[in-house]
């Protein structure tokens, strides 16, 4: 029996919504969500605009000392913006059964965008890798990794924060 392959659909675009954990650096890990718009330039290369969402905890110190805070509740939302470059590095193929075969690209991106937190907009570098399993030929799931860079002085000395981001998604080709 022949094995038919998922194959990406003859159009560029690709929209998608995506959940997972950021962990923001001082201010524990939330639930993030967003979305994202695909341009695929070529098999290789792609260009994504992406935008998550957030909420920033407690710091340590707010939970030690009691009745502090750092941070009043509109400032502890989260959000960002980004534009980035991708390099499909690995295209590939992933076997289910020896009936199924499914497109698979492993990817790098990076960019960069702003981050909204504490009350102040920053200038935001963002750096990754991913993996993406197109299931039909206008629909995949990927799993992410991203680190995100600003600049941030909330809790005294000016210091570059790393955020981690850890995310699954669904996406649509068109």
């Amino acid at each position: 029996m022949p094995v038919t392959e998922a194959l990406i659909d003859t159009e560029n675009f690709e929209i998608g919504a995506f959940v997972g954990v950021l962990n923001i650096e001082d201010f524990e890990s939330s639930l993030l969500y967003g979305g994202k718009l695909t341009y695929h330039l070529s098999e290789s290369f792609f260009f994504e605009a992406g935008v998550g969402f957030a909420e920033g905890g407690e710091t340590s110190f707010e939970k030690l000392a009691g009745n502090v805070e750092v941070l009043t509740d509109s400032e502890r939302d989260y959000s960002y913006y980004n534009i980035n470059l991708g390099y499909n590095v690995l295209p590939g193929e992933a076997f289910l059964t020896e009936n199924y075969a499914f497109n698979t690209n492993f990817y790098l991106i990076a960019g960069a965008g702003a981050t909204d937190f504490a009350g102040d907009t920053r200038f935001t570098l963002n750096a990754g890798a991913g993996y993406q399993v197109l299931l039909t030929d206008s629909v995949a799931v990927q799993i992410g990794v991203r680190q995100h860079y600003y600049r941030i002085d909330v809790l005294g000395a000016e210091k570059t924060s790393m955020n981690t981001e850890v995310s699954t998604g669904l996406s649509v080709f068109f």
